[in-house]
């Protein structure tokens, strides 16, 4: 009987969503162009499950991603929020994936050991997008996207080295029908914007797919129980 009952709660604790601990605590970032309310979505299912959640406004049109990344040092990922945080992750959207990379890189002897675990990147163009190819030189582009949008092209991302030493999942969009002339200027299955191969970088954990277009990504809960078995156990499960 004993054994029976024993069985039943393992039972039900796998059933039961994946909850935080509570010394948990994960950095939010938006993509250019963007803000901490586009990442909202998110946010709101990560503290429904028990997560801390830290999302912040940055200046992704002011300064290209050496700034971004100092900013963040500076001004939100202080030197106090590590010595306060206990164990912390990243959920990132888009650029937000190249800014959280490149801060991760550039100040990695400055985090303290043990403290960063996981992150989870939606639609990064980690090595560039074709999109970005075919608007760098366009006037509006310049301006509207700034210096840290003439960085999102191919050649640009493919030149970079910056491999995870953390457990990194990146989950990519195949869902093309809001931008129609994806389907011309990205190869291969794409979110409008980024196509999945250029998602992928080296040294990462795991990669998953789902039908969801590059803007919206972070809205869909498909996507937010993926973040969670990330963070909860470092892969995506059987997806693919």
């Amino acid at each position: 009987m004993r054994d029976c009952a024993s069985a039943l709660l393992t039972l039900l604790l796998l059933l039961l969503p994946a909850q935080a601990m509570a010394s948990d605590t994960v950095v939010l970032l938006h993509g250019v162009a963007k803000s901490s309310r586009d990442m909202a979505p998110v946010e709101n299912a990560l503290r429904e499950a028990g997560y801390e959640t830290v999302n912040i406004d940055y200046p992704s049109q002011d300064e290209n991603l050496d700034g971004i990344a100092r900013w963040l040092r500076e001004n939100a990922l202080t030197e106090t929020f590590w010595a306060n945080a206990e164990t912390v992750h990243f959920v990132t959207h888009s650029m937000g994936g190249l800014v959280a990379r490149r801060y991760l890189h550039v100040y990695r002897t400055e985090i303290p050991e043990g403290k960063l675990w996981r992150v989870v990147m939606l639609a990064p163009p980690n090595r560039g997008s074709e999109v970005a190819d075919l608007l760098e030189h366009l006037p509006p582009y310049k301006w509207y996207y700034g210096p840290a949008g003439a960085e999102l092209t191919t050649k640009t991302q493919d030149g970079i080295d910056e491999q995870p030493w953390y457990e990194l999942g990146v989950i990519a969009g195949t869902r093309e029908w809001t931008y129609p002339v994806a389907a011309f200027v990205v190869p291969g299955k794409s979110d409008g914007r980024v196509s999945v191969e250029r998602t992928k970088i080296e040294g990462m954990a795991d990669h998953t797919t789902l039908p969801a277009t590059h803007t919206f990504i972070m809205n869909k809960k498909e996507v937010h129980d993926l973040v969670f078995e990330f963070l909860k156990n470092g892969h995506f499960g059987e997806t693919e």
